[in-house]
């Protein structure tokens, strides 16, 4: 009984703190212009917190796992949309069409025959995502478009928590299910991996902004397929910093917890200084 306890208590600390960081995520992106959102999308959110605190997997088989999904939800806003077209603006069976694409293809990479080849696979879609961000950034900034004003206002804590309360609600639920998956298998390192780039934020987003009608679809489009090179980077490289405070039987630095917050904190700065950065390229000066 003291071990459940123990577990549900941790849980509840990685649930809340969890969103708290996420929470402040939103808060760091939350005035940007249209390109940026667009990169946001594919944000490694869930899947930072679930690196982090998902101690009895191994870290490069979750990260190998994540890279085909997370390139898959780049391609969302074009599939979202396309698919919103094809069946004359209805957008909630555009989101559940979108559910089960993804979860088609990782009902297929977790397949037997499939499993072997994980680490090819991953290879060729870094490969394949370097490519395609390449190609959307090249498009975007031969458009010539200069970089637009932002509105300056002041938003207050209660209005900013109350107009993103769908998104934080639903990054809760994500981390939610990859937290549970992780406790009932045990051995399910790919599985968790996978879990943790559950699209529900970026379908959400994705929704909201149809309906606000704040961006152009085009842009949009483009501007999403290039994330998943911003996530891989952040993905690669706070796997590196984990290898050094933890090893793949589960063994914790002594201080493994204060490091890992504070390189999951940084290493999300840096993921949004790219963000940013690379949208302000995308525009002509």
């Amino acid at each position: 009984m003291s071990v459940l306890s123990g577990d549900l208590v941790a849980l509840i600390l990685k649930l809340i703190l969890g969103t708290l960081a996420f929470v402040w995520v939103l808060w760091a992106v939350r005035a940007v212009d249209q390109r940026a959102v667009g990169i946001t999308l594919t944000f490694p959110a869930v899947n930072g917190v679930v690196l982090l605190t998902v101690t009895d997997k191994i870290v490069s088989e979750m990260v190998v796992a994540i890279f085909p999904l997370m390139f898959l939800n780049g391609l969302l806003a074009t599939i979202f949309i396309a698919l919103r077209r094809r069946l004359a603006d209805r957008q909630g069976l555009a989101i559940v069409l979108c559910l089960a694409i993804w979860a088609s293809l990782a009902v297929l990479l977790e397949s037997d025959a499939a499993r072997p080849h994980r680490w090819t696979v991953a290879a060729a879609v870094a490969i394949v995502i370097v490519v395609v961000a390449v190609w959307a950034f090249l498009r975007l900034r031969a458009a010539g478009v200069a970089m637009p004003a932002l509105p300056e206002r002041q938003v207050t804590a209660l209005n900013f928590l109350r107009d993103r309360r769908q998104r934080i609600f639903l990054f809760f639920v994500s981390l939610l299910i990859v937290s549970l998956a992780a406790y009932v298998w045990r051995d399910a390192h790919s599985l968790v991996g996978r879990l943790s780039a559950l699209p529900l934020v970026p379908l959400f987003v994705l929704h909201w902004a149809v309906n606000e009608r704040r961006v152009d679809f085009g842009e949009f489009r483009l501007s999403a397929l290039i994330g998943p090179v911003v996530a891989m980077g952040f993905l690669l490289l706070f796997s590196l910093t984990l290898s050094f405070i933890r090893t793949d039987a589960g063994v914790l630095h002594a201080l493994y917890w204060p490091i890992g917050l504070a390189a999951l904190l940084i290493e999300w700065e840096l993921a949004r200084q790219a963000i940013l950065g690379l949208s302000r390229l995308t525009y002509r000066k």
